[in-house]
């Protein structure tokens, strides 16, 4: 490391797959400010070696998920600034960077209403601090004087599922992550209760693997983790530079639902929402057409219309079109891939249909939007 260089540490151990996610957007952030950090990235028990980076003086910043406030001052004690990711644990005494748990939760109880849930059930497991937030999140999403079930994982949930009444309508119950939703669905098909007549269940962190377990489509909140990362470096890079942060630095992101079989009731509005995730998943098909989405689904296109505009308020070309629209301007903004790249994974294989598209819907080229994007980003880091 040459002199004008700064260390800055990288520590999270909670989830080994949004690690990538996490560096990739860190470092995003240093390649387009144009920092001279040496990111070091430290992963399960990185506590004995990050205090020891603290300790001998090389240290100038740390970005990641720490257990207290106790610990946090050993660090801001030897002159390291740091940034939290995440809430594992309620930390005050630092910036806070991630999803806003709270708003997930709210947002969850939305969900489940407008599947017309007539119960609602929290389960999450006690000493993390987020699935107190998510809770209480979802709690203030119901109405008034609505009674929250709660359960808990592990070997006593079998014995609170029997308990569960079962009447007066589906069930919604949102879970603290997808591992909960998984063992959920799992005891309760044991116990003959069904995903989309009996019980609506949400979770957390879009996992495929647990939804593949489950043996269901698992609706689940997708995390920022990629922004996260990103944003926890931009508010160091503040920390670092002027002491503090900048008043209209936003620091949580919301989860967005990816809505599956598993909250959706029977009917139109789990066609609707089975149809807008097949469009999702083939963005880049440039050949995607609508009645291969009707055919996909074993419904006739006709049907796939009704529950679109009933649903969601559009039809299948304007949806498709409008989400792909969201797509393009997102890796723009938010990626330096080439401008064909982005064309393509958005079903426009030629460059010139893209721009051509794109101006229409946007007024600008591409490469016009981008560069718009880039000088007001950079006008608000300053």
């Amino acid at each position: 490391m040459n002199s004008s260089e700064k260390m800055v540490a990288i520590a999270f151990d909670l989830n080994f797959r949004h690690a990538a996610e996490i560096f990739s957007g860190v470092s995003d952030y240093v390649t387009e400010a144009r920092l001279d950090w040496q990111l070091m990235p430290l992963n399960f028990g990185f506590e004995v070696r990050l205090m020891e980076l603290a300790e001998s003086g090389q240290l100038a910043g740390a970005i990641g998920t720490f257990v207290s406030d106790g610990w946090v001052e050993g660090l801001t004690e030897h002159g390291v600034a740091a940034v939290n990711m995440f809430n594992f644990s309620a930390i005050h005494s630092i910036p806070n960077v991630g999803p806003d748990d709270e708003a997930t939760g709210r947002a969850a109880a939305a969900h489940l209403i407008a599947q017309r849930a007539k119960r609602f059930a929290f389960v999450g497991a006690d000493g993390v601090y987020y699935t107190r937030l998510r809770e209480a999140g979802f709690r203030a999403g119901l109405p008034d004087a609505t009674k929250l079930i709660e359960l808990r994982p592990g070997t006593l949930l079998a014995e609170q599922i029997k308990a569960l009444p079962r009447d007066s309508g589906p069930l919604g119950m949102f879970c603290s992550n997808d591992l909960c939703a998984r063992e959920l669905i799992l005891e309760a098909q044991r116990q003959g209760l069904q995903c989309g007549r009996d019980i609506l269940v949400v979770g957390v962190d879009n996992d495929p693997s647990e939804s593949i377990f489950a043996g269901i489509g698992i609706s689940s909140f997708q995390q920022p983790i990629r922004e996260t990362g990103y944003k926890s470096a931009q508010a160091l890079h503040a920390l670092l530079t002027q002491g503090h942060l900048s008043p209209d630095l936003t620091l949580q992101t919301p989860a967005k639902l990816i809505p599956r079989a598993s909250s959706l009731s029977k009917g139109r509005a789990r066609i609707a929402q089975q149809a807008a995730n097949l469009l999702h998943d083939h963005l880049a098909d440039a050949e995607l057409d609508i009645e291969s989405v009707a055919q996909t689904l074993g419904i006739s296109r006709r049907v796939l219309e009704l529950a679109l505009r009933e649903q969601l308020g559009t039809s299948p070309y304007q949806y498709l079109s409008t989400a792909r629209l969201d797509l393009a301007k997102r890796l723009l903004k938010t990626t330096k891939l080439p401008i064909m790249e982005v064309g393509s994974r958005c079903g426009y294989p030629e460059p010139h249909h893209f721009s051509a598209w794109f101006k229409q819907r946007t007024s600008q080229p591409p490469k016009a939007f981008r560069e718009q994007q880039t000088m007001h980003e950079g006008a608000g880091a300053r």
